[in-house]
């Protein structure tokens, strides 16, 4: 098997070294040490480094993407469809949910714009009787 060092998987997986050691320390990657202290990763590590980018692509939480990296290494694509199936599920919820909030806050924004268009300019300092306060 291959070995590469840190700066080389970063190369290769265009992750930055910063990213993959915290991978490491977090428990989604894994990297074996030469007698100095080097980094040494496999092949493999590409790989999961591409799924892991997948996952957070899809806004995954890096617990979630650690979970999920559990079920891909068992090899079975069906199990890891049946995985990630809910939590896609989920997402989806969440980001329709914000949607529709950021569809309420952006009418709230285009009325008040188009209220302070309709206001009259004053020489005066704003207060309830400009009506924009009110």
């Amino acid at each position: 098997m291959t070995s590469m060092r840190i700066s080389q998987l970063a190369e290769r997986s265009g992750v930055p070294a910063t990213t993959l050691r915290f991978y490491e320390s977090a428990g989604l990657l894994s990297a074996d040490r030469t007698p100095a202290g080097y980094r040494m990763y496999g092949e493999d590590a590409v790989d999961r480094l591409a799924f892991i980018g997948a996952a957070k692509h899809l806004g995954l939480a890096l617990e979630e993407i650690g979970e999920l990296v559990g079920v891909w290494e068992a090899g079975a694509c069906r199990d890891v469809k049946a995985d990630l199936r809910p939590r896609i599920s989920a997402r989806l919820a969440e980001a329709e949910s914000r949607a529709a909030e950021l569809a309420a806050f952006t009418a709230s924004l285009r009325g008040a714009l188009a209220h302070l268009d309709a206001l009259p300019d004053r020489a005066g300092r704003c207060d309830p009787g400009c009506g924009f306060l009110a």
